[in-house]
């Protein structure tokens, strides 16, 4: 989305139009969903913590300075409402288990062998991703799914670079470790 239609629609949504933010959700729901459920780590909270996001960057809507881009303002809000969340509910994730993880997987006897390769190495890579600490699977999601620049991430996180760079090599660290023990089990 351009900076300038962003700009229009927010002053649509000043002057009174609540129609006119319903166009950065659905703009921004999908990747905003990502990053609250790289963190929360499960489906039903994203949601909500999702839900939570939007309605309180509607609500302050005017405190958006425009010198960054809409998406980045959104995408802080949704890990700031994503971690309050996971803190005041006291959420752990050392022994998040597969089977939670993913909830039941169905097999499909009948598709060809690389579709069932390219399904489990799917299915492991997101196991794995929900298995890494909230911090270091936010940002593998926002660099390698969501193929975000280091600065775009700066920009949607309040990270620094160099911690972003930390986040991705403990995170890549992280994920080998745990990739490998997952095709080897």
């Amino acid at each position: 989305m351009s900076k300038a239609l962003e700009i229009q629609v927010i002053n649509r949504v000043l002057s009174g139009e609540k129609d006119a933010f319903r166009y950065f959700i659905r703009e921004y729901q999908q990747l905003a969903y990502s990053i609250a459920a790289s963190i929360v780590k499960n489906q039903d909270d994203a949601k909500d913590v999702v839900q939570n996001a939007f309605i309180r960057s509607y609500k302050s809507i005017r405190s958006f300075k425009q010198e960054s881009k809409f998406s980045s303002w959104l995408y802080r809000i949704v890990i700031n409402e994503a971690l309050a969340f996971n803190k005041k509910n006291k959420r752990t994730f050392d022994h998040v288990s597969i089977e939670d993880a993913n909830g039941v997987i169905d097999s499909e006897f009948n598709q060809a062998d690389i579709q069932l390769e390219a399904k489990e190495v799917k299915l492991k890579v997101n196991s794995v991703l929900q298995n890494l600490k909230p911090k270091e699977a936010l940002i593998m999601n926002l660099h390698y799914l969501q193929e975000m620049s280091l600065k775009e991430i700066e920009e949607s996180t309040g990270y620094t670079i160099s911690n972003i760079k930390v986040l991705l090599y403990r995170g890549r660290k992280s994920f080998m470790k745990l990739y490998l023990n997952t095709t080897t089990t």
